[in-house]
């Protein structure tokens, strides 16, 4: 059985890698961990949060899964990194969405789903007034490419019972396929 892509977007603060840990926590989700040009941030992790790079020269697009380039910087996975089978989780942007679902075929299926959030929650998560402005002129999420919306508007506890209904989802889902 080829590897399924569990997709995740979503702005800034709406529990996309909340979501992710939590499918790897509890489910044994391994997660496709981006590569990236920008500076890493005070408290991320190298290998867990991202790669960091200081450029993409010398590494092939034909070994990539995804690129993008968001600002100033660029992003990408490498295909290296999908499982042999199975579920993995990737945090990806609504362009990786597409570029994934474009390409999927005979090397994985793809299962996208957005983290939708409420701007006025997001200044309690943390997440600064730059960040909401930057995201608020991204580009708007095609939802004829999202198979699942989930929610994120009240307490943790309820969107983890939000995950877990998203892993019946995509079981269902997998048997339709």
């Amino acid at each position: 059985m080829k590897p399924v892509i569990i997709a995740i977007a979503g702005a800034s603060g709406s529990g996309k890698t909340t979501l992710s840990k939590y499918l790897q926590r509890k489910y044994g989700i391994p997660a496709i961990v981006s590569t990236t040009t920008r500076p890493r941030c005070e408290d991320e992790i190298e290998g867990e949060d991202y790669f960091f790079v200081s450029s993409t020269r010398g590494i092939s697009r034909e070994t990539m899964l995804t690129y993008t380039r968001f600002g100033k910087h660029e992003y990408f996975s490498r295909k290296s990194q999908l499982p042999a089978s199975g579920f993995c989780t990737y945090v990806v942007d609504e362009n990786g969405i597409r570029a994934l679902k474009q390409a999927a075929g005979a090397e994985y299926d793809v299962f996208a789903v957005y983290v939708s959030c409420r701007a006025e929650n997001l200044p309690a998560r943390g997440v600064d007034a730059e960040r909401i402005e930057r995201d608020s002129h991204r580009r708007q999420v095609d939802y004829s490419m999202i198979d699942v919306v989930l929610g994120n508007n009240n307490t943790e506890a309820e969107f983890l019972e939000g995950a877990d209904r998203l892993m019946q989802i995509i079981g269902q889902w997998q048997h339709l396929r």
